[in-house]
Formats: structure tokens, C-alpha cells, sequence
């Protein structure tokens, strides 16, 4: 009897597998998109194909948060965000914890720079050049240890937002200010 329902599951399985695409029972694949414009640092728009026809969506960078009070460090990021991904094919995820019923939709873009190489999260890559700090309310918890360490090796190079501004000396004076006789 046992062997009887276990022959009857294994093709009833094996009938959905030939049925349905095996995508349907892994993982989503990303979404192919291209970037059309990027507004702020954590923030494009961008181009989707949805039903034979090209949707345009605002994506947030999840886990990113612009450098606001630093007009120089914010022009930075703009630049090297749009050095990435403007004008060009990425592959979006959404954050866990995130729907395309959202707006703007909130995820990660994936840009690969080498045919070569694996692509290259470029959430993790603003912050890893210290470009952007994190955003923990909008990371995705699956990811939001990685993106973590990368700002956090950002801090220990020192680099970008975190760089060290050396302290100016002071200059040796023989009178005080307030002393000298006007």
C-alpha cells in the first residue's frame, strides 16, 4: 500500500514538472530592467518589460540611505551611482519582505561590469566605497548582515563619508590674539 502511494505522488510530481516550468518550484529569477534615470543616491527610474510592453518604476536601493547633509559626498554618490547603472541592463530583487504591490519598489539592482564575473550588487558597492550609509528600516533581513559588513569595511579603510580628515595644527604665536595693541 505504501509503495502504491509513493509510485502515485512520485508521478503526479514528475507529471508537474513536465507541466510547469521548473522555475515555478525555485527560486524568482531577477528582474531584467534598465535604468533610465537616477534621481538620488538610492533611488532610479527605471524601465521593466511586464506584458509585452515597457513599465516604468521608481526603485529604491534598499539598505541605502543618501548622504543628505553632505552636499559633496551626495554628488559623489549621484555620480557613481549613475557611473554604474544609468542607461544600462541591471537584474532587480526585491528586499525580503517587499512586493511589487509597493511604490517605489524596494530591492537590490545587480549590475555585472565583467562578462566574466558574477554581477555585483550595487546596494553593496555605494556602500563598500562609503559613498551612502545603511539603511537598516528598508535592507532586506536576508541581506542586511552583508551590507552591514560593507559599510563597515568602508569605516576601516576610511574611505568616503568615513575618511579621516586630518586636524589642523595650530599655528605657535608669540602674542595672543586679544593682546596685540591695535
Amino acid at each position: 500500500m505504501k509503495n502504491a502511494l509513493f509510485g502515485i505522488l512520485c508521478m503526479v510530481l514528475m507529471a508537474a514538472f513536465l507541466l510547469f516550468p521548473f522555475e515555478t518550484f525555485g527560486e524568482e529569477e531577477l528582474l531584467e530592467m534598465r535604468v533610465a534615470k537616477c534621481v538620488r543616491p538610492n533611488l532610479v527610474v527605471a524601465e521593466v518589460l511586464e506584458k509585452e510592453e515597457f513599465k516604468k518604476v521608481r526603485v529604491k536601493l534598499a539598505g541605502v540611505s543618501s548622504p543628505l547633509e553632505d552636499p559633496e559626498a551626495y554628488r559623489l554618490a549621484l555620480s557613481r551611482l549613475r557611473e554604474l547603472v544609468e542607461g544600462r541592463k541591471v537584474y532587480f530583487d526585491f528586499a525580503l519582505g517587499h512586493t511589487p504591490e509597493e511604490h517605489p519598489w524596494v530591492g537590490y539592482l545587480y549590475v555585472q561590469q565583467d562578462p566574466e564575473e558574477e554581477p555585483c550588487i550595487v546596494n553593496a558597492v555605494l556602500l563598500c566605497e562609503g559613498l551612502v550609509t545603511l539603511d537598516e528600516r528598508t535592507a532586506g533581513r536576508n541581506l542586511l548582515g552583508y551590507l552591514l559588513s560593507m559599510q563597515e569595511k568602508a569605516k576601516e579603510a576610511g574611505v568616503g563619508l568615513w575618511r579621516k580628515i586630518p586636524k589642523e595644527r595650530k599655528r605657535k604665536v608669540d602674542e595672543c590674539p586679544s593682546c596685540i595693541i591695535r
